[in-house]
């Protein structure tokens, strides 16, 4: 089967694990140290006491920029890039690509952009010999605003891969948000994408 790359004009996504080494920085007293997560380090306070210390990651924590904000696991990556004058992108995917893209625009409407989108996410996989089966969409956030788009369902054999392509548009600004999962692993990082819809909010 193919490997999981996406490719949206201006985005490749390629699912992997990262390996967690020392990517964090604190300082004490003006002393800077490389700290990595879950490790415990000590410090000798100018008294000569001895602290020891832990750095941690929140269990769920919120994304929030101009635009959007929700919610995410911590253990969750969540990246952010500029596609283009008026176009940044927001990105969470594990190793699994489970995971959404959300592609904020200033400048243009996105919400003529589903259909397209689409194609670009499927064609690799129509090509390999999926078949395509696609249905209106419609997602209500919290706020009330209401994302139309696609609901899509590519099957070869025994496997199937699901993606949601929905945006909200207005003149000259609005968004995309696009979810993507595969039928193995629905029981075990659907999660993921519900606390996406239960948490986004749009500015």
């Amino acid at each position: 089967m193919p490997r999981r790359v996406l490719f949206i004009p201006g985005l490749v996504v390629c699912a992997a694990a990262l390996a967690q080494g020392a990517n964090y920085q604190i300082t004490i007293n003006g002393q800077t140290s490389d700290v990595a997560l879950g490790d415990e380090y000590s410090f000798v306070t100018p008294s000569g006491e001895k602290l020891k210390y832990v750095l941690t990651r929140k269990d769920i924590v919120t994304f929030e920029d101009d635009m959007v904000s929700f919610q995410h696991k911590g253990t969750l990556t969540v990246s952010t890039t500029k596609i283009d004058d008026g176009i940044d992108q927001v990105l969470a995917v594990t190793a699994l690509g489970t995971g959404y893209i959300i592609q904020e625009y200033n400048g243009m409407d996105p919400s003529t952009l589903n259909d397209l989108m689409l194609q670009e996410l499927t064609k690799e996989d129509i090509s390999y010999g999926y078949e395509l089966a696609k249905e209106d969409y419609a997602k209500v956030l919290k706020g009330g605003q209401t994302l139309n788009g696609i609901k899509a369902t590519l099957t070869y054999k025994e496997e199937e891969k699901y993606y949601t392509i929905t945006s909200l548009g207005a003149r000259d600004r609005g968004l995309l948000v696009i979810t993507m999962i595969d039928k193995e692993y629905l029981e075990r990082e659907s999660p993921i994408i519900d606390m996406l819809w239960e948490s986004l909010a749009i500015k």
